[in-house]
């Protein structure tokens, strides 16, 4: 497993739209604000021509342009870590057009979170480098930090390599005013286990829900590779999801299951869903279909479309300990390669 450089200040960091631009004014005045706040902190920005357009269906732009305005931020020495824009549902187009051997050949931090599970899944699960799961490049232009951001930007940096779970999170997405408000924290969080108090480690692979079952029912994501290398680690998988039916979820875990996607699994994580169909609790679904394993499964994680989030780095070594509603994330972030 290829984990990047950390970033150092003098670095130049990338932001791109693979799936979703940015055309609301609110948007771009959070933009501005975390580019004022990266700069202040010694931090470049180099953003592609994409960030700020959109079609009638929210694309950035051509999947085309898209992979090579990802492929010149990889390409860019200066550049030691890509934030993706936003999310959406586009990504899949461009991974036709990828150019995975210039990604393996400039490896480097990139983050987001729900559509950018896309490439992130395959940069991490088929191309063996470390990727991050958190907040999308907006979140950083909050007037003032939420410590998930701090700690996030820690992790890059090489200096944090453990995390505790927050005591609040939002319930849903809130309508802005200024464009640079924080977090909406209106609940508390107590984490769920399925089992008590628990401790489980290995690498640390998931993503959106919705983009995972994509890739598994179209084929189009082989995690097997990553199974055999790893197995022996342990794997801890965690997911969350956008919108997705009782039906569909329990669906595609055994289907998963059934195709070899969970050998070598220690536990698993799932992060609170912002849209979630079906008679059964979420909780009572996920840990009904998962039972049979006999591994830990923790519910209402910090990851996901539910702020706050913490920092989850696919394809690094990672141990959870939960006790009593909360849990402690720690790394090993050193890289194999």
């Amino acid at each position: 497993m290829i984990v990047p450089r950390f970033i150092r200040k003098g670095d130049k960091l990338g932001v791109t739209a693979p799936s979703f631009g940015v055309n609301d004014p609110l948007d771009a005045n959070r933009f501005s604000s975390a580019k004022e706040k990266f700069s202040a902190m010694g931090y470049g920005i180099v953003e592609t021509p994409d960030v700020y357009t959109a079609d009638e269906e929210g694309r950035s732009a051509p999947a085309r342009q898209r992979v090579d305005e990802l492929t010149s931020l990889l390409e860019d020495p200066e550049v030691s870590c890509i934030f993706s824009a936003k999310g959406g549902d586009y990504q899949f187009e461009m991974l036709p057009l990828m150019d995975w051997d210039a990604y393996e050949s400039n490896p480097k931090w990139f983050q987001g979170y729900s559509d950018n599970s896309t490439l992130m899944f395959k940069m991490t699960a088929e191309h063996d480098v470390a990727t991050v799961y958190c907040g999308n490049f907006g979140d950083f232009g909050m007037a003032e930090w939420h410590p998930s951001l701090t700690e996030n930007l820690e992790f890059l940096e090489g200096s944090r390599t453990s995390q505790d779970s927050f005591p609040f999170h939002a319930t849903d997405f809130v309508d802005r005013v200024t464009g640079l408000e924080s977090f909406q924290e209106d609940e508390p969080t107590v984490w769920g286990s399925s089992v008590g108090d628990c401790r489980f480690s290995g690498r640390l692979i998931g993503g959106c829900m919705d983009v995972l079952a994509w890739f598994h029912d179209k084929r189009t994501a082989d995690p097997s590779g990553f199974v055999d290398r790893y197995s022996g680690d342990g794997i801890v998988w965690y997911m969350e999801t956008f919108d997705m039916t009782e039906d569909r979820i329990r669906s595609m875990l055994r289907g998963m299951e059934a195709d070899g996607w969970f050998r070598g699994c220690t536990g698993f994580v799932f992060g609170r869903p912002l849209f979630y169909h079906g008679e059964t609790t979420y909780t009572e679904l996920v840990r009904g279909a998962l039972a049979h394993l006999e591994v830990p499964v923790l519910t209402d994680a910090d990851v996901g479309h539910k702020a706050p989030r913490m920092t989850f780095i696919n394809g690094a070594m990672a141990e959870f300990s939960y006790s009593d509603g909360g849990c402690s994330l720690g790394y090993d972030l050193r890289s194999d390669a």
